[in-house]
């Protein structure tokens, strides 16, 4: 029998993005995210792709280039893409921050800090 998708949202938590972000980019993601700069393309319980950033301002006000972005479920596994990542090297970006704070948020579980 496959693997069912898991819900995004079951895979996401403040504390999962601590663990998969830089510091740095927890703090420029939740600029990003607190001022409006996400956008969503489309929405799915086990994917959710967005623009995200592009907002005027320095990188700390959550400033930057506009990237498409992605977030999705792999089985039980949380998977992401950001346009702006370089080849091979997907890091949990500040934009990837943004958009999880965004669905969290979209999904009922707000936080104190987000």
């Amino acid at each position: 029998m496959p693997k069912r998708k898991k819900s995004i949202a079951g895979l996401l938590s403040l504390e999962v993005i601590k663990e998969l972000a830089r510091p740095s980019d927890v703090r420029y993601g939740r600029a990003i995210h607190r001022r409006g700069g996400v956008e969503i393309i489309s929405a799915e319980p086990s994917k959710v792709e967005a623009w995200v950033g592009g907002l005027k301002g320095s990188v700390a006000e959550g400033g930057g280039q506009r990237r498409r972005t992605r977030i999705f479920s792999r089985g039980e596994r949380l998977a992401w893409h950001c346009a702006g990542n370089p080849k091979n090297h997907q890091v949990f970006c500040k934009h990837c921050v943004a958009l999880a704070l965004k669905i969290l948020r979209r999904g009922g579980k707000r936080s104190k800090r987000s």
